[in-house]
Formats: C-alpha cells, structure tokens, sequence
C-alpha cells in the first residue's frame, strides 16, 4: 500500500488539528477541586485530601507570583540561547547542577521548623478547605 505525500501531508494535518483541541480541551478544564477534573476516584481519599490541599496552599502562596514572573523571564531570556547555542545551554545546566550539588542547600535551608509549619498549612488547609468539598463531591455522585 502506497500513499501519495498529499495523503500524508493530509493526514499530518488532520493529526495537529486533534491533537490541538485535546491541548486545549485539557488546558480549559477547571482544576479549584477534584471532583471538577474527575481526579478524585475514591480510591484514595487521604491523596486526594492532600492534592487540593497543597493546590489551594500554592494558589495563596505570595512566592507564586515571583516564581511564575521568574519562569516568563527565564523562557523569554533563555529560549533564544537555546536557540543559536544549543550547547552552551546544557553546559550551563551541568554547571548549575554541579554547583548545586556541592553547595547541597537542602541541607541548610530546610529545617525541622519550617517543614513542621508548612506540614501543619497543608493539613489545616485539607481538613478545612478540602474535606467539605470532597463531601460534597460524593453527595452528588450518589445522586
């Protein structure tokens, strides 16, 4: 079975436009709760509770913005880089993971304290915020 480049290009076409809608079909759907997404299958309730409580914690976060206008800066600044000098890019990535590795920050900069106090956020934020929701969730799936 042959296939003329019309028939192919045609079908290349035809592939981009699906794959397109699902792209935005996915990036349209709602993600405030489980139940929305059709995430939450009951399987495991407490990562469920665990996956909304930490969305709706970064939502509030104040170092979301900073780390969402650090992100659009890094693309703007670097997706030419990559562009003409490909390498150099990776060079400078297994300069900066080297660097990383041998300062270790994790060591450091997280303490038993400020894991505690986000451990405690997350679970106030689930019992709080999430709980209900997911309650409300299973109500309306038994009707």
């Amino acid at each position: 079975m042959s296939l003329s480049t019309s028939d192919a290009a045609d079908r290349l076409q035809a592939s981009r436009r699906h794959l397109q809608r699902a792209l935005l079909a996915t990036s349209r759907t709602p993600t405030a709760t489980g139940a929305e997404t059709g995430a939450s299958t009951g399987r495991n309730v407490g990562a469920d509770l665990a996956a909304e409580a930490l969305r709706g914690w970064w939502h509030r976060h104040p170092l979301r913005v900073g780390g969402e206008a650090a992100i659009e800066v890094a693309n703007a600044v670097l997706r030419p880089v990559a562009q003409r000098h490909p390498l150099g890019l990776v060079a400078g990535a297994v300069l900066a993971g080297g660097l990383l590795a041998w300062t270790r920050p994790w060591r450091w900069a997280v303490r038993p304290g400020l894991v505690t106090g986000v451990c405690q956020q997350l679970v106030h934020e689930a019992l709080v915020q999430g709980w209900p929701q997911w309650l409300a969730s299973r109500r309306s799936k038994k009707t």
